[in-house]
């Protein structure tokens, strides 16, 4: 091991060290930024280690979820895992999830890594290592200002792909675009919904936006609209069609769990997924595709959705002062929408905290807000608190949504905004927080304070 290796090593775990101590944050990127820094062949130190499959999940939304569902199901199957599971996604935040990992002299000990890819750095990460399993999730317009066109985004995980040597290509063939991505050096297995239905009353959203568009130019046909342009789709001009999923489900959608009957290789199974929304249905089915194609037992993969704790502000669970509090991280119209179809506008008693910011990691352009359906809170009863950077912004969006804003009331500062939200919110009521990136951030570090 050469000097350059270790002395990035040692700066790296160091730095974890003071972060930690100082109490600066949870260190998920700046280890592996040093390190990469120092010596920026570092990660290849270690991708040669793992004993099983490296395992990738990229996609615009639903990475973070879907890939703490199949970690929890691969620890049920007893598999060693490394991941990173704080969202850290480029390859700062890989690295430190491996250095984090490791010994002293580069050792580590894995069946598998499972990492979260940010889409616009995977084909880089491909530099270091080759995946076995790539799973795909859908694609939306996100931060037009970081990614470009939503062409740009599916080019950039094509790139990956066709870097990689020998790779299981897992794709959402509910989403026009994710199907359309190739795999010319393995497999490619797609999975998605035959039929979905609710057992409470949902306004669904039926336009089909972004990526409506057949290769040949002609718009989409829908038999089904899910969501968005997730969907059986077709083009009546060339004949292109939502490919037959080998791994396909029904799913019987609650306010707060999902059922779904997958089929199989001829087989059927059926799984509890406890987690809220329309979403994370598709997050769970992800899921579940990789495990079935490494052949993991459906029992198994049961106790793994079972055990799966919600990850940092994907539909995370918290408790502070006998008040329930979900929060849910929105960064773009077709997931803010789905997160708002899901609150419970009827109770009086429930609370909600909007957080916008602009800052790098959120998106600067927040012309999004307007795409994304607020009109669904127009009959919200509660009382709603605005604040983040944007919040003036918020609160325009939220007049013209129809929302009643004598219910309403700007809190810029975050902290005091969220300690008002709790207070306000009476015993055993619920207090829904929907965030954007840095607000999370910074709603992280505030909530150890009010649960220590």
């Amino acid at each position: 091991m050469n000097l350059r290796n270790e002395l990035a090593l040692s700066v790296a775990k160091l730095s974890k060290i003071t972060v930690k101590t100082l109490r600066l944050g949870n260190a998920t990127s700046l280890p592996g930024k040093l390190a990469l820094k120092i010596s920026p062949n570092i990660l290849s130190c270690f991708t040669k280690q793992v004993k099983k499959e490296i395992i990738t999940v990229t996609g615009t939304n639903g990475k973070t979820s879907t890939c703490g569902l199949l970690a929890s199901i691969l620890r049920a199957d007893e598999r060693k895992i490394i991941h990173n599971s704080k969202g850290a996604n480029m390859l700062t935040g890989i690295t430190s999830a491996l250095i984090d990992n490791s010994s002293m002299n580069f050792k580590i000990n894995a069946d598998n890594f499972l990492f979260e890819m940010d889409e616009a750095y995977f084909a880089k990460a491909v530099d270091f290592f080759s995946p076995d399993l790539i799973l795909v999730t859908n694609l939306f317009r996100d931060q037009l200002d970081r990614y470009g066109e939503l062409d740009t985004t599916a080019k950039k995980i094509q790139s990956a792909i066709d870097k990689s040597k020998h790779p299981t290509v897992i794709l959402n063939a509910d989403d026009p675009g994710v199907a359309s991505l190739q795999n010319n050096h393995g497999k490619k297995i797609f999975y998605g919904f035959e039929n979905i239905i609710f057992d409470f009353d949902q306004t669904k959203e039926t336009s089909v936006a972004e990526i409506s568009y057949c290769t040949c130019g002609e718009k989409y046909a829908y038999e089904k609209v899910f969501y968005a342009h997730q969907g059986h789709y077709f083009c009546e001009s060339c004949g292109n069609k939502r490919p037959a999923p080998q791994i396909c489900a029904n799913a019987q959608i609650s306010r707060d769990k999902s059922l779904l009957t997958i089929k199989y290789q001829n087989q059927e199974f059926v799984f509890n997924v406890n987690i809220p929304g329309l979403y994370n249905a598709y997050n769970a089915l992800g899921a579940i595709a990789a495990a079935l194609i490494l052949k993991i037992p459906p029992q198994t993969i049961q106790e793994g959705l079972n055990n799966f704790k919600t990850e940092f502000g994907r539909s995370e669970k918290i408790i502070i002062n006998d008040k329930n509090i979900l929060i849910q991280l929105i960064k773009n119209p077709v997931g803010a929408t789905e997160v708002l179809k899901n609150i419970d506008t009827t109770k009086e008693e429930n609370t909600l905290l909007i957080i916008i910011n602009d800052n790098y990691a959120d998106g600067r352009d927040v012309s999004w807000l307007w795409d994304a359906k607020f009109e669904l809170l127009k009959d919200f009863r509660g009382k709603i608190i605005i604040s983040g950077i944007r919040a003036s912004d918020m609160a325009v969006r939220l007049k013209y949504a129809g929302v009643d804003m004598t219910k309403a009331e700007i809190v810029p500062d975050i902290k005091n905004a969220f300690k008002k939200s709790i207070d306000i919110t009476p015993k055993n009521a619920i207090l829904n927080i929907i965030p954007t990136y840095t607000a999370l951030l910074e709603l992280d570090k505030m909530k150890h304070n009010f649960l220590n």
